[in-house]
């Protein structure tokens, strides 16, 4: 485990390597503690490591977990890192499709142990169609310059329609936004076609 504090102040992260995934699942209340204030990030090297922590993870409980994969090009870590220096929480776009096809290869959960949210079909109706458009594609780990180019729309507008939807759904980032998506609004939000 080691540490890497923000120069502006905005808390630090803890990056959990995946020789100590056992450790952080058998233990994540020691984890998210030593975080604070802050965020945790699992640094894994493959994918199916990366799955198995995902799908183990209680959100509910311990909150969201960033990942930080050490085998990409310097330029793509520095950027998740510097996401994850401002508690923007990356979610590796395997994670995200193996989510939205359920059941995933390595996948040893089922559905009912997978916690779901009564006011996840309240929540959903409060957004627009663009907002949950913009919140499917964040979902998929798409970039905001992607999910502009893709709409038709600019970044900004992509930045507002996601600043929308988290206050909407009450969440506090992407990363939180994309599990309401795949925990809570599944089967809404999958029949929302993107144009």
């Amino acid at each position: 485990m080691s540490e890497a504090s923000n120069a502006e102040g905005s808390g630090k992260i803890v990056v959990v390597d995946q020789i100590m995934m056992e450790d952080l699942l058998a233990r994540p209340s020691d984890y998210v503690r030593s975080s604070m204030p802050g965020c945790l990030a699992f640094a894994y090297r493959k994918e199916d490591a990366a799955r198995f922590v995902f799908e183990r993870w209680d959100r509910s409980r311990f909150g969201p977990i960033g990942f930080l994969p050490m085998n990409v090009a310097p330029d793509a870590w520095r950027a998740i890192l510097r996401l994850l220096m401002h508690e923007e929480l990356y979610l590796p776009g395997f994670v995200a499709n193996c989510v939205a096809s359920k059941p995933c290869a390595t996948s040893a959960t089922t559905a009912r142990e997978t916690p779901k949210s009564p006011a996840a079909g309240p929540l959903l109706s409060k957004l627009t169609r663009r907002e949950k458009q913009v919140l499917q594609l964040v979902s998929e780990g798409k970039s905001n310059k992607a999910i502009a180019a893709q709409l038709g729309i600019t970044e900004h507008t992509v930045k507002l329609h996601m600043h929308n939807v988290s206050g909407k759904i009450g969440v506090s980032n992407r990363t939180a936004a994309a599990h309401f998506f795949f925990e809570a609004a599944a089967q809404d939000a999958h029949r929302t076609s993107v144009d």
